[in-house]
């Protein structure tokens, strides 16, 4: 064979190899949205749990940022609490307070950003960078 056709076949499973792990990762991402998505309650379900079903939401202080969501979409604190963010996504993402009240600023992954929670309410907020993503805080 000529050095010409030998090159040729080397672009070409170049080109195969590429297109293959770009389709690889694209299904991976799919599959990984749709598993988040069957995981998230209806506005239907939301709506019976806020009107006194016996499903409380999580009391923890902790929320992670991770495939484009915050887990748990609804945290239950004490006043005088601190809610600590952390990112887990390979993009920035930050916790900005619905009326801009309070922000952790985007956090890269790995960081981390807490706010203290000094007054009983329900606050509402989302990503700045992805106003897609969106949850509460309740203090009570």
């Amino acid at each position: 064979m000529n050095s010409k056709v030998i090159i040729g076949i080397i672009v070409v499973l170049v080109i195969l190899g590429g297109g293959y792990y770009a389709w690889h990762k694209h299904s991976e991402t799919q599959s990984s949205t749709a598993t988040q998505n069957m995981n998230m309650p209806t506005q239907s379900q939301s709506q019976k749990s806020s009107a006194g079903s016996t499903s409380q939401p999580k009391t923890t202080d902790a929320v992670t940022i991770q495939n484009f969501a915050f887990s748990p979409a609804t945290i239950t604190v004490k006043a005088g609490q601190s809610v600590t963010w952390t990112n887990e996504d390979s993009v920035g993402h930050s916790a900005t307070a619905d009326d801009n009240s309070w922000d952790t600023g985007v956090l890269s992954q790995g960081q981390s950003k807490a706010i203290t929670f000094a007054k009983a309410g329900t606050y509402t907020y989302h990503c700045s960078v992805h106003p897609n993503m969106k949850a509460t805080v309740i203090v009570q």
